[in-house]
């Protein structure tokens, strides 16, 4: 059996730019190593561990106790790092320190509230708490973790309303909190989340017309607002949501017509209005959505003639 060269060995046959960029990738590597995660994100760690019942695998992490090691640091993604790890944690490391940055506790049949202790692991980008049965409000303290960009909270039985703290958390890429028992209006706060691409709220119990402040999340590429309690009219502004692909508004209790600025969102692949009171005539440009593969404008008030071209649509699949 060979034995694989040290990088030391490697640098009497490489170039010398070559062989200072590998020494260095094992300095960093040796450093991932050994870096310790700070004692407080520990003692939140297995406080929340230990307040929902559950542990992680004994081979997540070096047999030392560290959690930041082992599965935690490889450079794989979250999904696929943490697809055997349920619960799950992944790490960044820089130098000897390594911080937790993405926590998974999906589909374990957690109960009961959410511990503050989580709030505190501030290093946080990453969190997945879908399909339990967490119950209250969702604490102010959220306000904490300023890193995150994948928050996931849907399929529970959280309630209260929406805290207006989720519109400092900037960084948010993508919210979930479908499927709860929240009421009360969405807060105009969320509006301040420029970088929001997906926001899933379908289900979660809010009401009340979408707010005005949401005309700033112009990066959206999909929103789930199905099967809620919002009024009013269909907003203006989504049709400057130019970056959208999948809309669901069905299932509330929307009024007026499909808005006009609807005409720039050309490259729409889902629209889904249905069980609304929306009326006014047939969107005359719809065959201009060339990406439409699903359009449902069912059980609404809509009047006028079906154009033509919306049946030369070749990617339209559901009608």
């Amino acid at each position: 059996m060979g034995v694989s060269p040290t990088p030391s060995l490697l640098c009497a046959s490489l170039a010398f730019y070559y062989c200072v960029s590998l020494l260095l990738a094992s300095v960093e590597i040796v450093r991932a190593q050994n870096g310790t995660t700070p004692a407080s994100e520990v003692s939140a760690l297995n406080s929340v561990f230990s307040q929902w019942g559950i542990s992680a695998k004994l081979n997540q992490w070096n047999k030392s106790g560290e959690p930041c090691s082992g599965a935690a640091i490889d450079s794989t993604s979250i999904e696929n790092t943490n697809g055997n790890y349920n619960p799950g944690i992944k790490c960044e490391c820089n130098g000897t320190v390594c911080h937790i940055t993405h926590l998974k506790v999906y589909a374990l049949d957690v109960a009961g509230g959410i511990p503050d202790e989580l709030w505190s692991l501030t290093s946080l980008s990453n969190l997945n708490l879908d399909q339990n049965y967490l119950t209250g409000p969702l604490s102010s303290s959220i306000a904490n973790l300023t890193q995150m960009q994948w928050l996931s909270l849907g399929f529970n039985a959280l309630s209260g309303e929406v805290t207006k703290e989720l519109g400092k958390l900037t960084n948010l890429l993508s919210l979930s909190i479908s499927s709860n028992n929240f009421s009360g209006p969405l807060p105009s706060e969320l509006g301040y989340l420029t970088k929001l691409e997906q926001l899933y709220f379908d289900s979660s119990g809010v009401s009340g017309a979408i707010p005005s402040t949401f005309a700033a999340l112009r990066n959206l590429h999909i929103v789930w607002a199905s099967d809620n309690e919002l009024t009013g009219s269909i907003p203006e502004f989504i049709g400057n949501w130019s970056k959208l692909r999948v809309l669901r508004l069905q299932g509330n209790s929307f009024e007026g017509q499909i808005p006009v600025s609807f005409s720039n969102l050309t490259s729409l692949t889902d629209l889904i209005l249905r069980n609304n009171n929306v009326s006014g005539s047939f969107p005359s440009n719809i065959g201009d959505y060339e990406s439409l593969s699903q359009l449902d404008l069912s059980f609404n008030n809509l009047t006028g003639q079906i154009p033509n071209s919306l049946f030369n649509l070749s990617s339209l699949s559901y009608l």
